[in-house]
């Protein structure tokens, strides 16, 4: 058994450690917090770009079909966008009207939403960014 007199000598000894480990966490902790909360936002940013590529390329894959309609495919990128709650800027055909394109025109759909709408803290720098994905096919 140890006496308690050099247990008192072995916490006193282990003291100046400690604080030491207490200002170096103090330290590194806004470090790692703002590594964390911009590898959150980084992904958040990809997900967002991903959406809105998947929403374009929804959008002309059923414009470019024979029966395929404008307002049933800007309706169809909604919806991609809606269920990942992501709020749509804009949602434009080139032509602007799929209904009577001719058979072998080339579709062009472009999606834009707002970088940071889906932000997690709502500053830094994705605000104000614009995501902007362009889906092309051939009218059936």
């Amino acid at each position: 058994m140890q006496s308690p007199r050099r247990n008192l000598r072995t916490l006193r000894r282990r003291d100046p450690r400690r604080g030491a480990a207490v200002v170096e966490f103090a330290v590194c902790l806004p470090v790692m917090v703002l590594l964390i909360f911009a590898s959150l936002e980084g992904a958040n940013m990809l997900f967002v770009r991903q959406a809105t590529v998947q929403a374009a390329y929804e959008a002309v894959k059923s414009a470019a079909r024979s029966n395929g309609s404008t307002a049933t495919a800007t309706t169809i990128g909604q919806d991609v966008l809606a269920a990942r709650n992501i709020t749509l800027d804009s949602l434009t055909f080139n032509p602007p009207s799929v209904n009577g394109a001719a058979a072998g025109t080339p579709i062009v759909c472009t999606v834009r939403v707002q970088g940071d709408s889906r932000s997690i803290i709502g500053f830094g720098p994705f605000r104000g960014l614009v995501i902007e994905a362009q889906a092309t096919m051939i009218k059936e």
